[in-house]
Formats: structure tokens, C-alpha cells, sequence
């Protein structure tokens, strides 16, 4: 349980600093959405990348922006909870 923890907690950080990046060049892409809640859609998950400039579409940049934020502190934090959950190893 321990690698699964170290791993989410290096995926977390990965996407914080891919985050980050986005912020600061003020590019970004469509979040990945899985799933679709609307009715009339089969499959709700995106097939390419739409890029948004902050410049261009200030309102649409922040919302993907905020999804991006989400996902990754999600997984960090999710990370950091398991490895704070988990026994350490024991060694005898």
C-alpha cells in the first residue's frame, strides 16, 4: 500500500507542476472528463485536445484551469491519506 501512495503522491506533484506550467505560459488543454452526465450522449470522454489561451478565452481558461488544480491536489492529497493510513513495512 505503501507503493501505491508513493506513486499517487509523485503523480499529484507531477500534475501540480504541469499546472503550474499552464498558469504561468497561460496555455492550457481540455481536462480529461471520463464520463458524460448528459442523457443524450453515449460516450462522454473527449477524443482530442482543445487548446485555450487565456488571452483568447479568459472565462473557459479559468474553469479548465480550476479542473486541472482539482485533479491534482485530489491525487496528491489522496496519496498523502494512504501513506498516513499505512503501516510502514516491518522489518524482522
Amino acid at each position: 500500500m505503501r507503493r501505491l501512495s508513493y506513486t499517487l503522491i509523485v503523480l499529484g506533484v507531477i500534475l501540480l507542476a504541469l499546472a503550474a506550467y499552464d498558469e504561468a505560459s497561460g496555455t492550457t488543454h481540455m481536462p480529461l472528463q471520463l464520463f458524460s452526465f448528459h442523457r443524450h450522449t453515449y460516450n462522454g470522454g473527449y477524443l482530442y485536445r482543445r487548446i485555450v489561451r487565456r488571452s483568447e478565452q479568459p472565462e473557459l481558461f479559468r474553469q479548465f484551469m480550476t479542473r486541472h488544480w482539482i485533479y491534482a491536489g485530489l491525487i496528491a492529497g489522496v496519496g498523502c491519506a494512504l501513506y498516513i493510513t499505512t503501516d510502514p513495512p516491518k522489518n524482522e
